[in-house]
């Protein structure tokens, strides 16, 4: 690996390193819930599997793909994102699928799809292309900023009626940042902010599932059955698991103790199995991988390119982080998986589309890099 391809093959590297510790931990965490369900053992394992593959086949197939062909794509993948989204919220649509009260997916009979997924890479696409506009229309409120959080009120209409108060957060906090390093000023980014603040209190309120997540988070000895349970399940396994871990399969909190411990809180079960030391083992991964997309972003002269590298980073940053703070109780319940790390589904092959993006960039810049010094 010489050292000009040395961040496509950290990046390579560290996404298959969490792909396998995920692989492991979705195993250990999903053979109680398949045995439940009357199958096998592997069953939810083996789905898991299929969706990693179908990922990593995207993300092959994007990263041998010119990045600057997305540029013309940007728009209607915004459309087709509203499209999705709108299909469910429409009342009796056979392909809806609703889980726990929440109509977030769209069943297509060969595969489940999560729209607010396509939705987020298709923001980041679309912020990018914005941004790369030039002419200083950032600093231009209603030629850059207004179109941006355009877009992102339509999706966040759409998730909150959903209900999928999770992913308006991370859309809201990614597409900040783009705008923020990309030039937008602060004070048009802090007033937009502090007027849907009425908008998200309204919400909260009548949307008493919300409350009582905030409720578990500032108080979670208040209802240790009720809003704190998970909460205070997912701390059991962190302070089971020690330093070292019980060892691989050895966790007792994926026996129907913890919910949802292979999706959104699948780093808890990692914490119990593998310990404080795998637990940190992941982060630290999460942080190389960040810091490789910001390094690519860095070396990109194209601007498209530039602000693609780094939307692509933040959005797979922002949900890691958000998602390892409400395992450890920092934050309220998002239901954001961890990205690589959670039972696969549509966040996963999204990501790895992601990644698949981040290689191209990463080779097209280096091929130019080449060209110019060989000229």
């Amino acid at each position: 690996m010489n050292e000009r391809g040395r961040g496509e093959g950290i990046l390579l590297l560290v996404v298959l390193a969490l792909l396998g510790i995920g692989s492991v931990a979705v195993f250990s965490s999903s053979v109680a819930i398949s045995g439940g369900a009357n199958e096998t053992k592997a069953t939810m394992f083996l789905a898991h599997l299929t969706k990693v593959a179908m990922g990593l086949f995207l993300m092959l197939a994007l990263s041998q793909v010119d990045y600057r062909v997305l540029r013309r794509l940007a728009l209607p993948m915004v459309g087709v994102s509203a499209l999705l989204l709108g299909l469910t919220l429409i009342p009796g649509l056979p392909i809806a699928h609703s889980v726990k009260g929440a109509t977030r997916w769209l069943d297509l009979g060969f595969l489940v799809i999560q729209p607010a997924e396509i939705a987020k890479l298709s923001l980041v696409l679309y912020v990018a292309s914005i941004l790369a506009g030039g002419d200083n229309r950032m600093h231009r409120y209603r030629r850059g900023v207004v179109p941006v959080l355009t877009v992102l009120g339509v999706f966040s209409l759409m998730l909150v009626m959903q209900p999928n108060f999770g992913n308006v957060l991370a859309l809201g906090i990614v597409t900040m940042l783009m705008l923020f390093l990309g030039g937008a000023r602060i004070v048009h980014l802090l007033g937009s902010a502090a007027s849907t603040s009425p908008i998200v209190l309204v919400y909260a309120f009548q949307h008493p599932h919300v409350l009582r997540r905030f409720e578990g988070f500032l108080n979670p000895a208040a209802d240790p059955l009720g809003a704190s349970f998970q909460l205070r399940q997912s701390l059991v396994a962190f302070g089971s698991g020690g330093f070292f871990g019980l060892g691989p399969g050895a966790g007792r909190q994926s026996e129907f103790f913890l919910p949802d411990c292979h999706t959104d809180f699948v780093f808890a079960v990692l914490g119990e199995e593998f310990g404080l030391l795998g637990t940190l083992a992941v982060v630290a991964l999460f942080a190389a991988l960040i810091a490789t997309g910001i390094r690519i972003a860095r070396s990109v002269e194209d601007p498209f390119g530039r602000h693609l590298a780094l939307g692509v980073t933040i959005m797979i940053g922002v949900v890691a982080t958000l998602n390892m703070s409400v395992v450890l109780g920092l934050a309220p319940t998002t239901g954001l998986p961890l990205p690589f790390v959670s039972y696969g589904g549509s966040a996963m092959m999204v990501n790895l589309a992601g990644i698949g993006i981040l290689l191209s960039i990463a080779s097209r810049a280096r091929e130019r890099r080449r060209r110019g010094w060989a000229a």
